[in-house]
């Protein structure tokens, strides 16, 4: 029996603004924006926070920081069935901290985004084989 930790909805506040700070890069504006207008979500799985939308039958992590993501990967695929997803998709620039929580599930790297700056990485995890 596994234990999944609760995933909890929270307010944006700006102490939760500084742990996102390194994952909202230049879109923090857009991103508050979005969660104040209910397009974006936020939650806390442990020491985690994530901000998610739902696109489709997708559910997509806008940002995500804090600690513990392998603990809460379970407890985010779970919350994304309840949603009624087939699949969760992500975009990083940093894909090892990523894929260090995705570890032995099969995320598939979809596409790879040439930047100036940063190179930004969209990985995507079918739920149920669907």
């Amino acid at each position: 029996m596994y234990w999944y930790l609760a995933v909890q909805s929270v307010e944006l506040t700006d102490s939760v603004l500084r742990v996102l700070r390194p994952a909202l890069f230049n879109a923090k504006g857009t991103i508050k924006r979005e969660i104040r207008q209910g397009i974006s979500q936020l939650h806390q799985i442990g020491q985690l926070y994530l901000v998610t939308r739902k696109e489709a039958q997708e559910l997509v992590i806008v940002a995500v920081a804090g600690r513990n993501l392998l603990h809460a990967v379970p407890s985010l695929i779970r919350y994304a069935q309840q949603q009624q997803c087939g699949s969760i998709r992500w975009h990083t620039r940093n894909p090892e901290y990523i894929r260090h929580g995705f570890a032995n599930l099969p995320a598939q790297l979809v596409e790879k985004r040439r930047g100036i700056f940063h190179d930004e990485y969209v990985y995507r995890l079918v739920l149920n084989g669907r």
